[in-house]
């Protein structure tokens, strides 16, 4: 079987995903959402070929599940502090024909703020979609250069992204628990 994953947000008002743009700008939610793109702020406005919509018109799930990630990272992280607890993990046969989704997999590095997304980059989410099993090469190469100059390390560098356009009802998907 294969599953997405997107990590709960703390404190999950309601019981939908939405993506960034349809929150009001002037709400905590909106405010929080959007700090974790400064620096990458010109990728809130990248537009998403196949879906033809901007990156903030969509909710992005991981290919990985992030317990994986968080049993990986701490091996480059000292003093791992895990700020949500819970995600969600989505059989894709909940997405797949329910919404319009697209993997995106960006598997080579950019130059610095090239957000930009290709249309080799993209696919169109389908049955032949297979989660991963283990944290990429490139994301722990990326860790590794992040620790060595002092950067922050982002947990999804080089993980395919499950972009899923619409507001995405959550009751009904498992939730599990992130442990160090």
């Amino acid at each position: 079987m294969s599953y997405i994953y997107h990590l709960k947000p703390d404190p999950m008002e309601g019981s939908e995903l939405i993506p960034l743009n349809m929150m009001c700008p002037e709400s905590e939610m909106y405010k929080k959402h959007a700090s974790k793109y400064v620096g990458r702020e010109s990728l809130m406005k990248e537009m998403i070929p196949i879906l033809d919509c901007k990156w903030n018109d969509v909710v992005q799930f991981s290919a990985l599940d992030p317990q994986i990630i968080v049993d990986e990272l701490k091996n480059y992280q000292s003093g791992l502090k895990l700020l949500r607890l819970q995600y969600y993990k989505i059989h894709v046969d909940d997405i797949i024909g329910n919404f319009d989704s697209i993997v995106f997999d960006r598997s080579q590095a950019r130059k610095k703020k090239d957000f930009t997304i290709q249309d080799s980059e993209v696919e169109v989410l389908n049955k032949s979609y297979r989660e991963l099993t283990e944290v990429p090469d490139a994301t722990i190469k990326c860790w590794k250069k992040a620790k060595e100059e002092g950067g922050k390390l982002l947990w999804f560098p080089f993980i395919p992204h499950i972009l899923v356009k619409g507001r995405i009802e959550t009751s009904k998907f498992e939730i599990c628990n992130l442990s160090l």
